[in-house]
C-alpha cells in the first residue's frame, strides 16, 4: 500500500483515537465508512474461523497511534485493519456500493447529485443553482436579505426549483462548514442549519466555523451531536463538498456568490453577485420569451 492511496486526513482521525479523543466505536465506524465508500482501500481479507474477541487489542490502537505520527509504514496500519476485519470488529460488505449508486443526476450541464435538499417543485419549468462559500459575507448578507423573497416569488409559486453547491474557497473553516451543513442534512436538518451558519458568519478563518462552534450549533438546533461531531471528524462528507466545488470550477466559478438559472431546453444564464429576486425574474422572462 503506497502513501498515495490513503488521505492523509485519516492520518489526523486516527490519532485522535491514539490519545483517546474519540471513542473506540466512532473509530470503528469510521473506518467502515471509509472503506464502504473505498475511500480506504483495504486488500481482499479473508474472516477468521476462530474469532478471539470483539474488542480491540492494545496492539491495534498501538500500531494507530505509531502510524499517525508516521513511526511505521502504511502496510503496518493497513495490516492492523486487516485484523480488525477478521475478526469481525470491523465489518465490511460490498465495498464501492455506495458510490455506484451514487449516479450523477445532471440539470443541463451541472452535476446536482451530491447536492443539499433541493428546494421547489420537481415540474419546475426553471432551475436556479447557487455555489456559496459560508465564511462569504456577501452570500450571507443575501441569504437573510433576498433569498425568502426569491422563494416567495419563484420557489413557492411553482416557477422554479433551488438548489445550494459548496463552493469553499476563502479558507479551511469554509471547507469545514460546508461538511457540517452535509452531516446536518443526514440528520435533515440541512436548511435550518444552513440558515444557523448564514446567520452566525462573522470573518473568515476567526473560530465562528471552527470544529466546535459547528458542534455547538447542532446542539443549538437539537441533533445527535454525537453522530454529528463524528460526521466531522471523519470528513465524512469531504468528498461531498469537493465534488460540489470541482462543478462550480468547471463552469467557471472562482468567487460567490455566482448563480446559474436553467430552462427546460437546458439554456443556461448566469448571475454574478448578491442580485435581487426582480434581476431572477428579469432572467427568467427573458428564457421564456425566447
Amino acid at each position: 500500500v503506497s502513501a498515495q492511496e490513503i488521505p492523509s486526513w485519516i492520518k489526523n482521525t486516527t490519532g485522535w483515537w491514539a490519545e483517546d479523543k474519540i471513542n473506540e466505536n466512532d473509530f470503528v465506524n469510521g473506518i467502515e465508512y471509509l472503506i464502504q465508500n473505498e475511500i480506504l482501500k483495504i486488500p481482499q481479507t479473508q474472516i477468521s474461523k476462530t474469532q478471539e474477541s470483539h474488542d480491540i487489542p492494545p496492539w491495534i490502537k498501538n500500531t494507530a497511534g505509531w502510524w499517525a505520527r508516521n513511526q511505521i509504514s502504511d502496510t503496518d496500519f493497513v495490516n492492523g485493519i486487516q485484523y480488525l476485519i477478521s475478526q469481525e470488529i470491523v465489518s465490511v460488505t460490498n465495498p464501492g456500493q455506495a458510490l455506484r449508486e451514487s449516479t450523477i443526476q445532471k440539470i443541463g450541464t451541472f452535476d446536482i447529485s451530491k447536492a443539499g435538499s433541493v428546494e421547489g417543485y420537481d415540474d419546475a419549468a426553471f432551475t436556479i443553482i447557487m455555489f456559496s462559500d459560508y465564511q462569504c459575507e456577501k452570500c450571507a448578507l443575501w441569504f437573510q436579505h433576498e433569498k425568502n423573497l426569491l422563494t416567495e416569488d419563484l420557489i413557492d409559486s411553482g416557477k422554479a426549483r433551488f438548489y445550494h453547491l459548496d463552493f469553499p474557497f476563502l479558507g479551511e473553516d469554509s471547507f469545514l462548514a460546508s461538511e457540517a451543513s452535509h452531516c446536518a442534512n443526514d440528520q435533515n436538518r440541512y436548511a435550518d442549519y444552513q440558515k444557523i451558519l448564514y446567520e452566525k458568519q462573522n470573518g473568515i478563518n476567526n473560530g465562528w466555523a471552527s470544529h466546535d462552534s459547528l458542534v455547538g450549533y447542532a446542539a443549538d438546533l437539537g441533533l445527535d451531536t454525537k453522530q454529528f461531531d463524528s460526521c466531522l471528524l471523519w470528513d465524512k462528507h469531504k468528498l461531498q463538498v469537493q465534488h460540489n466545488k470541482e462543478v462550480g470550477s468547471f463552469h467557471g466559478v472562482v468567487g460567490t456568490p455566482v448563480f446559474f438559472i436553467i430552462n427546460s431546453e437546458d439554456t443556461i444564464k448566469k448571475i454574478t453577485g448578491p442580485q435581487p429576486p426582480m434581476i431572477f425574474q428579469k432572467v427568467i422572462n427573458e428564457l421564456e420569451s425566447n
